[in-house]
């Protein structure tokens, strides 16, 4: 009760704080002169160059997103960016702060090695980690052929920015039903070297270190990274090794990208815990998983090569192939799994401008292929020795993305995008343990068609209006094209939806920018995991969803002057997603809410520097209540997080430094980071619905670069 209270006295604290600076703010805006504000300018300090990054007012921001190279407020659609100064400045170790940033977009953490995204509901029903999400670093898939994603691999070092596209983006990037992130790697524009050493908490230390040799016509870069933490929880040390190269040449109208990254990760796992345990002391691992001291352990290659290629009258080609290879070992309480992954694919893409006075229109064709194997055996576990072969299985998978785009462009003002996207996926089954024979087979989806048309109208300098209306598919993971025994599950559908969204995008006088977006999605043939056991799970289809939700976003300059610059940014995601025909296991569930996603989160952040280096961040958060079951009767309470970091950046002709320090959690609040939807409890024992999120906890980091 007594913290409780205390909480509560920080909480008002804190907005007392806030409402004096925003007041000081406004009376010092009366000193501005002249000065107009461009939200395009003004709100973010990612490139995708290697440049030191000294204020926060910066360069034109442009929008990668369905390689468009537009501006983010003449481009038609909601998209969110994280920069890569705003992923380094986190009191964290993981992606997920930054990525809850942005509205509509949730990420939950179960620790280092475990996460799950989702972006306005969808991806929400995947046990363990994302699904139903695509994403891409550089051109190189990040998704494999299942549709999951593994975004706790990736070195934040060597991204430059990360595009977070809402909604189905059918056409360039396939057609994700929940999106598109799009991680752009940095690329390498002058000599330098520089060295990164992060501690924190639980024993935490990352260290990183790149070179970077750039000349005119190419450039080179290699990163080192590595990251341990002995973790909050019992049975939660984690060991990661991160290793990236990229290249880039240029030679009259040829350029061409290389990128390989290798990835080593040794990381025991804690577990969900009931709540008896989560409330009391949720440090602990749950029980079968500290006793078997379980873990995961995965080496994982990737890379790729793009060639870009420009011809005369405004013909562009690129093509890009790439190919992954990953083997994994996962010790369980209830059986052992190895695994061994690798896929191969390509993009092709032909471009054809047309350019008149300021107004550039284009037509896009392309294609994407991607075949993948995949093998996995189950063994028994003989106190932490692999034992009898329980299962011996291997799937191959085969997916052929054609998609077509144009983008048309009438008097500057209306921008009109259109895109298809036409899918075929097909998968053979081969079943290696024939002791209950062979349940191996052939299986090909339907074609999916999915298109795309979205409209911006830019009815002033600065006000643009957009309008979307999209579809997109998710496919049937591995575990869901399977029954319980090895069976083929031949009934199962790609669950599909429709999006439709409005919204506007604009600056109000000479210090506010503004971002609105409604919206509606409708899905179908929804995807359920029917947990059948501890390690077992059953897809079937089983109805229907419905998405609608409001995106508020607001930037604020409060003041601008020659030493100090202060920002105020807001944003907000309101929801009310529901079942709208749901029937499982005879249940019926229509008209309940959907699990897994909180019904409203707000972000309120403040960011000021100075000019001689110092910066302050201040990041306050809250996040409504989710459901945990499909029938509504139990939910996650309700809880609030503040952030804080600040630091010191100071050049001197080649070198720069930097300190920095921050805390996360700075109230101490107790409250869930991630939750195990529909959890079932095996025996006797009680479901383990919770992954307790981290204590109050800090971050010092200390950087040097030195250019050459």
């Amino acid at each position: 009760m007594i913290k409780s209270v205390v909480q509560k006295q920080y909480y008002h604290l804190f907005i007392l704080v806030l409402f004096h600076l925003i007041t000081f703010s406004l009376q010092a805006q009366q000193t501005l002169e002249g000065h107009i504000f461009d939200p395009e300018t003004e709100l973010y300090s990612g490139q995708h160059e290697e440049q030191p990054d000294t204020t926060i007012n910066i360069q034109e921001v442009v929008v990668k997103a369905f390689q468009s190279d537009k501006r983010l407020i003449d481009t038609p659609g909601s998209i969110g960016i994280i920069t890569n100064r705003q992923l380094l400045r986190e009191p964290s170790f993981t992606l997920a702060p930054s990525i809850n940033k942005v509205a509509g977009v949730w990420m939950q953490n179960g620790s280092i090695n475990t996460n799950r995204l989702s972006i306005r509901g969808i991806g929400t029903r995947s046990p363990y980690g994302t699904n139903k999400i695509r994403a891409y670093y550089g051109d190189i898939p990040l998704t494999n052929g299942v549709g999951e994603t593994t975004l706790e691999d990736l070195d934040l070092d060597q991204v430059a920015d990360v595009e977070i596209i809402k909604g189905p983006s059918s056409g360039f990037y396939g057609s994700g039903l929940g999106g598109v992130l799009l991680f752009n790697p940095t690329q390498p524009a002058k000599d330098l070297f520089a060295t990164q050493v992060s501690v924190g908490s639980y024993q935490t230390i990352k260290y990183s270190g790149k070179l970077v040799v750039a000349g005119n016509n190419a450039g080179h870069s290699l990163v080192y990274n590595r990251i341990h933490s002995d973790g909050y929880r019992e049975n939660n040390e984690t060991n990661r090794h991160n290793l990236t190269w990229t290249s880039t040449f240029t030679r009259n109208r040829t350029a061409i990208d290389l990128l390989a990254a290798f990835i080593k990760m040794d990381a025991y796992i804690p577990s969900s815990v009931d709540l008896k345990t989560y409330q009391e002391t949720p440090e602990k691992a749950a029980t079968n998983w500290a006793n078997a001291k379980g873990y995961e352990d995965y080496r994982k290659l990737f890379g790729g090569i793009s060639i870009r290629q420009t011809f005369d009258k405004n013909w562009q080609a690129k093509l890009s192939t790439f190919g992954q290879t990953n083997q994994n070992n996962e010790l369980r309480p209830f059986n052992i799994l190895q695994e061994e992954n690798r896929y191969l694919g390509f993009r092709s893409v032909l471009e054809k401008k047309y350019v008149s006075g300021k107004a550039t229109s284009r037509f896009i064709a392309g294609n994407e292929f991607f075949s993948e194997n995949y093998q996995w055996q189950t063994l028994q576990n003989k106190n932490r020795v692999a034992g009898n072969l329980l299962t011996d299985n291997e799937e191959f998978r085969w997916y052929n993305n054609v998609f077509l785009l144009a983008d048309l462009n009438f008097k500057e003002r209306l921008q009109i995008s259109a895109s298809l996207n036409l899918n075929q996926t097909s998968y053979r089954y081969e079943d290696h343990f024939l002791t209950d024979g062979n349940q191996g087979g052939n299986h090909q989806f339907n074609p999916v068609v999915s298109p795309r048309l979205a409209a911006n109208w830019k009815s002033t300098d600065k006000l643009s209006l957009f309008a979307v209306v999209s579809h997109g598919f998710s496919p049937p993971t591995l575990e869901e094209t399977l029954m319980p025994g090895g069976l083929r599950n031949t009934t199962i559908k790609p669950e599909t939806g429709w999006n439709m969204e409005i919204g506007a995008k604009g600056s109000v006088g000479k210090s506010v920018f503004f971002e609105v977006s409604a919206y509606y999605m409708k899905v179908k043939n929804l995807l359920v995991a029917r947990r059948t056991g501890e390690d077992e799970y059953m897809g079937i289809n089983a109805g229907g969803t419905n998405h609608p939700g409001l995106e508020i976003k607001l930037d604020y300059r409060l003041f601008d002057q020659p030493n100090w610059s202060s920002y105020f940014r807001m944003n907000a995601n309101l929801t009310n997603y529901r079942f709208a025909d749901f029937v499982d296991n005879g249940n019926d569930y229509t008209g309940n809410k959907l699990i897994g996603t909180p019904a409203s989160t707000t972000n309120w952040m403040l960011e000021t520097a100075h000019n001689k280096g110092f910066f302050l961040n201040l990041h306050y958060q809250t996040i409504g209540r989710m459901p945990m079951r499909d029938d509504n009767t139990l939910f996650t309470d309700a809880y609030q997080l503040a952030n804080l970091m600040a630091g010191y950046e100071k050049s001197f002709n080649k070198i720069s430094v930097s300190l920095s320090s921050g805390i996360q959690n700075l109230f101490d609040t107790h409250y869930a980071s991630m939750i195990l939807i529909n959890a079932t409890g095996v025996g006797s024992q009680s479901p383990r619905y919770y992954y307790p999120g981290l204590p109050r906890n800090y971050k010092t980091m200390l950087s040097l670069r030195y250019s050459f």
